[in-house]
């Protein structure tokens, strides 16, 4: 049984959702809590492995490179997680600059390095983008949220959707436990959404993609400050806002 009961399209957000939850219980319950911070970006790595597979030959197409992205942003995470204030700088540019690297093909030669660069250049800046904004649990939960729809309205190919809603699951699964947000969770959640939200448009670059690349983006931008403009309550749904407009643009142009 176990997850073969889970239709694929959830079989990631399952795992991801599981294991950050059961991190994230054994560590505050054992008061471990730099695990406890790093609950989200395990449950990350495990829903990516669940969507692919463990890839063991090099990777042919975008989409398998992403597992082995969601480890080096929990590697460097868990370095930038460390005291000393170096560490965590070493830490941040490792995994933005390795997850851009990995991503725009891992070039070794001069030669294709250039070719590589300004894709590579585009990564870095969107994956340093969601370091940025993504400062806080509910805003990273909210973008991969609205990752997933915007991926969904732009009928995106390949395992994309359920990439996102891998996301969406380790953060649930770590806030659930009110777990923390360290770096070894903020980094691979960082990296990754850049990377799931790029593979489409690096692939086909449809008006679609890039409509749907564009919505987590509104909701960490745009969506603090109209949540601001709203009671507390309710305002995790200023993130929602901010990025409806561009998953509508995805659903029109699919």
């Amino acid at each position: 049984m176990g997850l073969d009961v889970v239709p694929p399209l959830l079989r990631g957000m399952a795992m991801a959702t599981a294991v950050a939850f059961a991190v994230a219980g054994i560590a505050r319950l054992a008061k471990w809590d730099r695990l406890a911070t790093a609950a989200a970006g395990l449950g990350l790595m495990a829903g990516f492995v669940s969507v692919l597979g463990v890839v063991n030959a090099t990777p042919r197409q975008l989409a398998e490179r992403l597992p082995l992205l969601a480890a080096i942003g929990l590697v460097a995470g868990g370095l930038a997680s460390l005291r000393h204030r170096a560490f965590g700088i070493v830490g941040v540019a490792l995994g933005l600059m390795g997850g851009a690297w990995w991503m725009a093909g891992a070039p070794l030669h001069p030669a294709t390095a250039l070719r590589a660069a300004p894709v590579a250049l585009a990564l870095l800046a969107a994956m340093g983008f969601v370091w940025w904004r993504g400062v806080g649990m509910p805003s990273m939960g909210m973008a991969w949220a609205a990752l997933a729809a915007g991926l969904f309205a732009a009928a995106a190919r390949g395992p994309q959707v359920a990439f996102a809603l891998a996301g969406v699951g380790a953060v649930l699964g770590a806030a659930v436990v009110r777990s923390g947000f360290g770096p070894a969770s903020r980094l691979p959640l960082a990296v990754c959404l850049a990377g799931v939200a790029a593979v489409p448009v690096i692939a086909r670059a449809a008006h679609a993609d890039i409509a749907a690349a564009t919505a987590p983006a509104l909701a960490l931008l745009a969506g603090p400050v109209l949540g601001g403009r709203m009671p507390r309550r309710i305002a995790w749904l200023g993130a929602a806002l901010a990025a409806l407009p561009a998953i509508g643009l995805a659903w029109l142009l699919r």
